[in-house]
C-alpha cells in the first residue's frame, strides 16, 4: 500500500504548485493498482475533485475550508448506497424533507444547494432529479459554509461534489451481491480495462430492488454506465462517458402530529407503529436519467494544464401519490383522546415532469515562480442552464383516511392535460349536483422554467514568505430566470415572471499560517448570492427589484497532522450571516421589505485517517447555533431559523482490518451517531390583545444515539465477506421531523445485510 494525497481543491497541481482554490486535500491509502488511470489529469475539475499529479501535493492541513471526503472503502464498508446515506453518515450534516424521496441536506444552518461533478457545477440534481445511487462514482466530497466562488448562486451552506469513476491502470472485475432485511436485494458489477497504452475503459452495472419497513412501500433501481479515455499525443486526454438510471420507489409526505393547545401550548409527535404508512398502496413514481460527458484536458507545460468539460443531463419523471393534508391531528380539551378521532384528509397528486440540463466549465490551472517559492493560478468560466417543464393535477379532499388504523384509498383519475368531471368523495354518496361538498374538482396546471447562469472566476495563492500562504480570489455572475405559465391543453405559454441579476461579484480571501512542519492556523472569509423571486402582488416601496439573499462566512480554525501525515486533526469555529431576507408587514399588504436577517454560528471537528496501520476513522463533531435576528414577526427574533439542526452532533465510522498476524484478512468496525434534541415547526402567534392567533406547529424529538457494526473476512485475494448490522439496538426514534402539519419520518428499524464480492485483476 502506498499514500498519496487526493487534490480536491484546483483542478490540477504542477510542479509543485500549491492548489489555487478552495483549496483541499486529502491524504488516503490505496492499492496502486487501483488508482485511476494516467500520471496527470484522472478526475477533472477546477475545485476540489482530483487525485494528485505533479511532484508534490500540498497536504490537506494546509487548506481554509473544512471538508469531508467519503471514499469508496467507507462506500463500500458502510454500503452507503446513495448519496442520502452518504450525507447521514456525514459530519455536520442533517437530512430532512417533507418528501420521502426528496431530502434536503442541511449544513450549517442552511440547505445545500450546489452540486458539481467532477468539478464542473450542474443543476441536473435539483427537482425533479433523484437522489444519486453511489455506484457511479468513486468518493463525494461535502464542503461546508459557501462555495459561490467555483459554483455560482447558492445558499452559504456548501457544496456536495461527487467525483466519477475513471478507467483504471490495470484491468479488473469486481462484482458484488448482498442481501438483507426488508427483501433488500442489490447487485453490481464493474470492470475496468487498458485498451493499450493510450486508452482506457470503465464499465458497470447495478440492480436493488427492495421492500421498506414503511407498510405496502418498495423500491426499485438499475442502472447502467461507460466510460472511456484516449491519449492523444502525449499532453492531450479525451474522456467521454453515459449514465442511465432508473429510479422507481414508493412515496409519501410522512406522518402528522397532534396539534398545539389553544392555550398556546405546543404539539407533539405520534406514538404509532414505525411502519404507518400515510400514503396509498398505488403510491408511486418513474425516474429516468440519462446523463453524459466529454472532457478534453491539455497540458501546455509541465507548468499548466487546460481543460474543458461538457454535461448533460435528461431526467423525466412521473410522480403520482395520494397525501395526507397539513392538518395536524386534534386533541380533545383535556388533551387525551383526538378530537377528530385520528380522521384526516387526504390529497390525490399526479407530476409530470421533464427537465432538461447542460453545463460548461473551461479553465486553466498552473503555477509559476515569485519570491523564491511556487505560486499557483487558476482562471476560468463556466455555464449551467435548466430547462423544466411540469405539468401537474390534484384533488384535494378526495378521501379521508385514519391515521391510527389507515385504510388506503382507491386511485382516483387525473390528467393535467385534460379537463375533468367532478370527482365524487370516498366514503359519500357523491351527489356532485345536489350536495356540492360531496365531490371535489380537480385542480391543474403547467409551468417551464428557464435557469441560465455564466462566470468568469479566479484564484490566485500567494506565499510571500516561508510559512505564510495568501488566498484571494473572486468570481462575476450573470443570472437569469424565465417563468413560463402554460396551458396545459395546449402547451402554449400564458404568462410570464422575468428576473435575474448581472455581474454579481463573489469574493474569496484567505490567510494561512503554519506553526510547524505539522501544526497550522488560517482564516478566511467567503460570500454567496441566492436569488429570490418577487413575491406575488407585493413590491419594494422605492420600486426596485428585489435584491438576492446575501450570505457571509467567516472562518478560522487549525489542523493537526500526526502519525507521519497519515492522521488528520481539524477544528473550525465560523459565523455566517445572511441578509436581504424578504419581510411582508402585516400592516402594508402590497409591500416588501429587505429587511430580515439571520445568522448561525458554529464548530466543527474531525478526525480522518489512520491511528494505527489497518485501523482507520472518519468523523467528529459540530456545535450549530442558528438565529433569526430581525423577521416579520417580533415573536420569531431571537428563536432558531432551522431548529431541526440538533445543538451537538457527533458522527463517528472506524473500521479495523489487521495487515499481519493470525487476523489477517478480517475486519471489524461500526459507527456511532449522536444528535442532540431538535424541534421542528413555529410558535404559537398571539394577537396585540392576547388572543391566540396561530396555534404552535412545533414537534420535539429528544436526543438519540445510534449504532451501527460491521464485521468482514478475505476468503481469499479474491473473495470476501462482510455483514453489517445496522441500528444495533432497534432504536425508535423519528430521523426527520417538520411539524404539526405532516413530514414526520421514523428512522429505520434494525437492519441486517450480508455482502459477497468477487475481485479480479
Amino acid at each position: 500500500m502506498t499514500y498519496w494525497s487526493v487534490l480536491l481543491a484546483s483542478g490540477a497541481v504542477v510542479n509543485g504548485a500549491a492548489p489555487a482554490t478552495d483549496p483541499v486535500v486529502i491524504e488516503a491509502t490505496v492499492a496502486n493498482d487501483e488508482a485511476q488511470r494516467g500520471d496527470d489529469v484522472v478526475v477533472v475539475g477546477k475545485s476540489y475533485g482530483e487525485r494528485g499529479i505533479g511532484k508534490t501535493v500540498a497536504p490537506l492541513k494546509d487548506t481554509t475550508n473544512t471538508v469531508t471526503v467519503v471514499e469508496r472503502d467507507q462506500i463500500e464498508a458502510q454500503n452507503l448506497f446513495t448519496l442520502e446515506d452518504a450525507l447521514t453518515a456525514t459530519n455536520g450534516i442533517t437530512v430532512t424533507g417533507i418528501g420521502s424521496e426528496d431530502p434536503s441536506f442541511i449544513s450549517r444552518g442552511f440547505a445545500i444547494d450546489n452540486y458539481l461533478i467532477d468539478g464542473v457545477p450542474t443543476r441536473s440534481f435539483g427537482f425533479p432529479g433523484v437522489v444519486p445511487d453511489l455506484f457511479f462514482y468513486d468518493r463525494l466530497e461535502v464542503l461546508r459554509g459557501p462555495a459561490g466562488l467555483f459554483t455560482g448562486s447558492g445558499n452559504p451552506a456548501g457544496s456536495i461534489n461527487l467525483v466519477r469513476k475513471r478507467p483504471l491502470d490495470a484491468a479488473r472485475v469486481q462484482a458484488s451481491a448482498g442481501y438483507g432485511s426488508y427483501d433488500n436485494l442489490r447487485l453490481e458489477v464493474d470492470v475496468s480495462t487498458p485498451i493499450g497504452d493510450v486508452a482506457g475503459l470503465r464499465a458497470g452495472a447495478m440492480a436493488q430492488d427492495q421492500d421498506q419497513f414503511f407498510d405496502t412501500a418498495h423500491r426499485n433501481r438499475w442502472g447502467a454506465y461507460a466510460v472511456g479515455d484516449l491519449k492523444i499525443g502525449g499532453r492531450t486526454t479525451l474522456t467521454g462517458g453515459v449514465y442511465y438510471d432508473r429510479f422507481k420507489p414508493a412515496i409519501q409526505s410522512g406522518l402528522p402530529g397532534y396539534a398545539g393547545g389553544l392555550d398556546g401550548s405546543e404539539g407533539r409527535l405520534l406514538d404509532v407503529r414505525r411502519s404507518t404508512y400515510l400514503g396509498a398502496d398505488w403510491n408511486r413514481f418513474d425516474a429516468e436519467t440519462w446523463t453524459g460527458f466529454v472532457e478534453l484536458a491539455h497540458r501546455i507545460s509541465d507548468r499548466w494544464t487546460l481543460r474543458a468539460t461538457g454535461l448533460i443531463a435528461n431526467v423525466d419523471r412521473l410522480d403520482i401519490y395520494s397525501y395526507v393534508g397539513n392538518a395536524a391531528v386534534t386533541l380533545t380539551p383535556r388533551g387525551q383522546v383526538p378530537a377528530n378521532l385520528g380522521r384526516t384528509s387526504h390529497i390525490a397528486f399526479l407530476g409530470d415532469n421533464a427537465q432538461r440540463t447542460r453545463s460548461f466549465d473551461f479553465n486553466g490551472v498552473g503555477s509559476f515562480r515569485a519570491f523564491g517559492r511556487e505560486q499557483s493560478l487558476i482562471l476560468g468560466a463556466d455555464y449551467q442552464a435548466q430547462d423544466y417543464t411540469s405539468y401537474f393535477a390534484r384533488y384535494s379532499g378526495y378521501a379521508f383516511i385514519n391515521v391510527f388504523d389507515p385504510v388506503y384509498p382507491a386511485e382516483p383519475p387525473l390528467d393535467p392535460r385534460a379537463e375533468l368531471p367532478r370527482y365524487p368523495v370516498q366514503g359519500t354518496r357523491g351527489r356532485c349536483a345536489t350536495v356540492p361538498t360531496e365531490c371535489v374538482s380537480q385542480s391543474a396546471g403547467a409551468t417551464r422554467t428557464y435557469v441560465e447562469q455564466y462566470g468568469l472566476y479566479g484564484q490566485l495563492r500567494l506565499s510571500p514568505v516561508e510559512g505564510l500562504t495568501l488566498v484571494g480570489g473572486g468570481r462575476s455572475t450573470w443570472w437569469s430566470s424565465d417563468l413560463d405559465t402554460l396551458n396545459r391543453l395546449t402547451g402554449d405559454a400564458t404568462g410570464r415572471s422575468q428576473y435575474g441579476y448581472d455581474a454579481r461579484f463573489t469574493p474569496y480571501g484567505a490567510v494561512l499560517f503554519d506553526a510547524t512542519d505539522n501544526l497550522n492556523f488560517y482564516a478566511s472569509y467567503a460570500d454567496s448570492f441566492t436569488p429570490q423571486a418577487p413575491p406575488a402582488n407585493r413590491s419594494r416601496p422605492d420600486g426596485r427589484q428585489i435584491e438576492p439573499l446575501i450570505g457571509d462566512q467567516i472562518e478560522a480554525g487549525s489542523k493537526l497532522s500526526l502519525m507521519n501525515d497519515r492522521l488528520l486533526l481539524s477544528v473550525a469555529a465560523y459565523q455566517i450571516k445572511q441578509t436581504n431576507r424578504l419581510v411582508n408587514p402585516p400592516e402594508a399588504d402590497t409591500i416588501v421589505l429587505q429587511a430580515g436577517r439571520v445568522r448561525a454560528r458554529g464548530i466543527e471537528a474531525e478526525a480522518t485517517g489512520q491511528i494505527l496501520p489497518g485501523w482507520r476513522v472518519n468523523g467528529g463533531y459540530s456545535y450549530t447555533r442558528t438565529k433569526y435576528l430581525e423577521d416579520t414577526e417580533p415573536q420569531f427574533e431571537g428563536i432558531a431559523l432551522t431548529p431541526i439542526i440538533p445543538r451537538h452532533m457527533a458522527k463517528l465510522f472506524t473500521n479495523y482490518a489487521p495487515e499481519g498476524g493470525a487476523l489477517a484478512g478480517a475486519s471489524v468496525g461500526g459507527a456511532v451517531t449522536y444528535f442532540s434534541s431538535t424541534y421542528g415547526g413555529n410558535p404559537a402567534l398571539f394577537a396585540a390583545d392576547g388572543t391566540l392567533r396561530t396555534a404552535s406547529t412545533i414537534v420535539r424529538q429528544g436526543s438519540y444515539a445510534l449504532v451501527d457494526l460491521r464485521a468482514g473476512y478475505k476468503l481469499s485475494e479474491q473473495l470476501s465477506l462482510s455483514v453489517n448490522v445496522n441500528n444495533v439496538f432497534d432504536k425508535s426514534y423519528y430521523s426527520r421531523i417538520s411539524s404539526t402539519g405532516r413530514g414526520n419520518f421514523y428512522g429505520t428499524p434494525r437492519t441486517v445485510f450480508g455482502t459477497i464480492r468477487y475481485t479480479f485483476q
